[in-house]
């Protein structure tokens, strides 16, 4: 008789630490040269006598310092919009918003992660052959490379987010894209470091992202939420708001994935202190403990953000919304929360920095209870 074969499982690779897989503020997106000038000239105002090069060590520092300490969060900038949409832009969405909190004094060095290094033209390493992988790992990683080590954005980000986890665990991050696939990489982290269990969902978009491929291409930003909210066990604690346009009705889409679905035209008739009230008391019923926001800045009328790929009109404003996240985070504390297809190369210089005010002033609501 042929002898039994025995299965040989190999054990993954082990992959560098969380510090190893991140770059110095602003320098993440690895493309032309050019521009690398100014942004390292913001890095020496920002950290001043910190080479770009000795960046990772001192990421490392600030993750196990959150362990005793938490500060209200961590920036981290995903300058990738490989996996985005209509029109291109948002990869400098990071640079930008980073540069404005830092300005008026919202955002200081030691509470950056930096960020994800982003090869332009790689979304997610599932789409990419052996030999694409082993091509862009050794040009990422140089020698060190070893085969299942993360290459693209997506995979990157969901790697790190759950490494800085595991050093932290008490780890608050506000992840600044970056196109809206983004999302995708961090509730796959969250998922990865159990941190879903009593969570709630508000998810700010004029789209609703929930088509579960788009030409066959599984992650993007057409596709996230799809794959996203099923990893919840109560799928109705994750609640859109600010939907005004879709190929499929409300009721289609709430049957089909189980969550709630508000659109713009009858939010905007509701009072926002008492539709987040409503909200609160219906996640708390389902048991929901914390929150998560995801931010896609379209969600917000072209009149307050016009810089994005792809503005809708009638749109949430920006007073509006404020007055919800403010609601919301006070009732149930942030675990974390992003800030998505930002594009301040779209338009004019005007557009770009009325966009940009629009933002802050929606972020500067967020609370971040300790």
């Amino acid at each position: 008789m042929p002898r039994a074969t025995r299965t040989v499982r190999r054990a993954a690779p082990k992959l560098p630490a969380a510090e190893a897989l991140l770059r110095a503020p602003g320098l993440g997106l690895l493309t032309v040269t050019t521009g690398g000038a100014a942004q390292r000239e913001f890095l020496a105002r920002y950290s001043p006598g910190l080479d770009a090069s000795e960046w990772p060590l001192d990421v490392k520092a600030r993750l196990r310092a959150a362990k005793a300490l938490p500060p209200p969060f961590f920036f981290l900038g995903v300058p990738s919009d490989s996996g985005g949409g209509v029109c291109r832009g948002a990869a400098h969405g990071p640079a930008a918003l980073r540069a404005r909190l830092f300005e008026l004094g919202r955002l200081e060095a030691s509470r950056d992660l930096g960020d994800i290094a982003c090869i332009p033209q790689l979304s997610h390493d599932s789409i990419l052959n052996a030999r694409q992988l082993r091509a862009s790992g050794r040009a990422l990683w140089g020698t060190e490379y070893r085969a299942g080590w993360p290459v693209s954005a997506l995979n990157l980000t969901e790697e790190t987010l759950l490494r800085a986890w595991k050093l932290a665990p008490k780890f608050r991050p506000l992840v600044v894209g970056g196109d809206h696939s983004v999302s995708g990489a961090v509730f796959a982290a969250l998922a990865r470091a159990g941190k879903l269990k009593d969570l709630a969902v508000l998810h700010i978009d004029a789209h609703t992202d929930l088509m579960e491929s788009r030409f066959g291409i599984e992650h993007c930003f057409a596709t996230w939420t799809a794959h996203a909210v099923r990893r919840l066990k109560d799928p109705a604690r994750w609640v859109q708001i600010g939907v005004r346009t879709s190929g499929r009705t409300k009721t289609e889409w709430e049957s089909r994935f189980g969550l709630r679905q508000l659109w713009a035209d009858e939010l905007l008739r509701q009072d926002p202190v008492r539709f987040a009230d409503g909200l609160v008391e219906d996640w708390k019923r389902r048991g929901a403990r914390r929150l998560y926001v995801s931010f896609d800045v379209d969600g917000l009328d072209p009149a307050d953000v016009s810089a994005t790929g792809t503005p809708e009109p009638r749109g949430l404003r920006v007073e509006w919304l404020r007055k919800v996240l403010a609601r919301c985070t006070k009732a149930l504390p942030l675990v974390g929360a992003d800030v998505m297809e930002f594009a301040p190369v779209l338009g004019s210089k005007e557009d770009a920095e009325r966009s940009l005010d629009a933002i802050v002033r929606c972020l500067e609501a967020l609370e971040w209870q300790s």
